[in-house]
């Protein structure tokens, strides 16, 4: 909005030379006109808008006069007072703008009031020649029509209005027209260089205008494409004085997404205890945005170990990783992938068992004497068992040993044993334990408080049973048992069998 003051309202206030009704001897006829200094009487006028007509006024009435007017501000949006701009250079001194907000805009205001206070002034006059009111272009949030217009520098041009929310729901492969706002300070721009830069920072597509509008350009129109997606559209306004005005809005294309992480390795790749394997991360099909990987080996001992990095391209990354029996029974390797900040993804996946060598081996032989004719059992004791787990052969003197397997149980689950004894004077005794591979004994619990006795005709059958619950700490240990009788240790018999949990 802008007034011009009046130059010729007071009388005597210019004085002027004219030539007769007959041209100078050159054939020319001229004006003459004599200016004296005075201060604007458009300055300090209040703009205000509103929606609605005020109370108190007629239109139909006789005369314009407001005499009813209650001289209420109730409803009117304040948009300032006129001021000289100092920005302007000829036209500085005589033209005085006022800005009224983008929410005043959106309103859609019907009635303009301006007022002065002029109770301090020798006419009591508010003068103004010309009044100037300039509809800026709306820069509308989105589609709802009551959203207003947006302070937004930039929005997508559509036959129903323009949007500024569009410009981060582009779809693939349609034609665009953006609309670009001039800076409030930089309405007749030197030139405008508007142009979209892409993620990679060395992709850019210029810009031209096509068309300038009071308050803003129409650039030329674009067809989308993915590597749009996150990019800066920007334009740099050169303004009067010298000085450059720079605006800018991040694009956004609907179909983009994050890509998919794929872990490569060569197909004789070795996990033995101490190896060096080397893991590729790669994202294929986002060439549009440069990526990176962070990567570490998540295992249940010893938690997150960072992996290094050997090298790099813009969708691929390869890292060392030592192969380790400290990870325990499970590991996997866990990546976070960073597409250019647009997306922010975690990739996994499970590593092979760790291989190692057994270790730690020695062999226990059963107490006392070994008699002829009996059996013995010879146990095989390892440390480690490997993995995969060592098969034992033992032999002696050419002949080999029968291996009995273990006894597998789960955790937590009770272990019933049941000894028998046949015959036998004084009648044999029963009792069983647990022991740890640690060499820790736990003594079983009898089921019955004396062994049960039948009589099978010329011989007895004694019958005991035992019980308890298993616990890790049993794994890779063994069960065994004692049958004594009174008076004729050197007969005791003794039973082991391996445990694993």
């Amino acid at each position: 909005m802008r007034l011009l003051h009046q130059i010729n309202g007071q009388a005597g206030a210019v004085a002027y030379f004219l030539t007769s009704d007959t041209p100078d001897p050159s054939g020319y006829q001229w004006l003459l006109l004599k200016l004296f200094p005075e201060v604007s009487q458009a300055l300090g006028i209040e703009v205000l808008l509103s929606e609605e007509k005020p109370a108190g006024l007629d239109e139909d009435a006789p005369n314009c006069t407001a005499a009813a007017f209650s001289h209420s501000l109730s409803g009117f949006q304040h948009c300032g007072f006129t001021r000289n701009d100092s920005s302007s250079s000829l036209r500085s001194q005589s033209v005085h703008e006022v800005t009224c907000s983008a929410e005043a805009d959106g309103k859609m205001a019907q009635y303009v009031l301006l007022r002065k206070f002029v109770a301090n002034q020798t006419d009591k006059m508010m003068n103004f020649v010309l009044l100037e009111i300039e509809k800026r272009d709306c820069f509308q949030r989105n589609r709802d029509s009551s959203s207003g217009c947006s302070p937004a520098d930039f929005c997508k041009e559509q036959p129903r209005g323009c949007f500024v929310e569009d410009l981060s729901q582009l779809k693939l492969n349609e034609k665009v027209m953006i609309r670009a706002r001039l800076p409030g300070n930089c309405r007749a721009p030197a030139a405008s260089n508007c142009s979209i830069r892409m993620r990679k920072g060395s992709d850019l597509l210029e810009l031209s205008s096509r068309a300038v509008m009071a308050s803003s350009l129409i650039l030329r129109t674009f067809t989308v494409r993915m590597e749009m997606h996150g990019a800066a559209l920007k334009c740099r306004h050169s303004c009067s004085g010298g000085t450059a005005i720079g605006t800018s809005h991040t694009l956004g294309v609907q179909s983009a997404k994050p890509c998919t992480t794929h872990f490569l390795l060569l197909a004789n790749t070795s996990w033995t205890d101490g190896a060096a394997v080397n893991l590729t991360a790669d994202t294929p099909g986002c060439y549009w945005m440069p990526i990176s990987h962070s990567c570490s080996v998540q295992s249940q001992r010893n938690g997150n170990t960072a992996l290094q990095l050997l090298s790099s391209t813009n969708s691929s990354s390869t890292f060392s990783v030592i192969v380790s029996r400290s990870w325990g029974s499970s590991a996997s390797v866990l990546c976070r992938v960073n597409q250019s900040g647009l997306f922010n993804e975690l990739a996994r996946r499970e590593l092979p068992a760790v291989l190692y060598r057994s270790s730690g081996l020695s062999i226990k032989l059963p107490p006392g004497r070994i008699r002829s004719g009996r059996e013995a059992q010879v146990t095989l004791q390892t440390l480690e068992t490997g993995n995969p787990p060592a098969q034992h052969f033992c032999s002696i003197g050419g002949a080999n040993l029968k291996q009995l397997r273990p006894l597998v149980m789960k955790e937590g689950e009770p272990v019933s044993v049941s000894v028998r004894s046949v015959g036998g004077n004084p009648e044999p005794s029963h009792r069983c334990w647990l022991r740890t591979a640690e060499g820790l004994s736990t003594s079983m619990t009898r089921a019955q408080n004396t062994p049960e006795a039948q009589n099978l005709g010329v011989e007895t059958l004694v019958e005991s049973e035992f019980s308890l619950s298993s616990t890790r700490q049993m794994n890779g240990g063994s069960l065994e048992c004692r049958v004594s009788q009174h008076g004729l240790e050197d007969l005791d018999g003794r039973f082991t069998q391996n445990v694993t949990v």
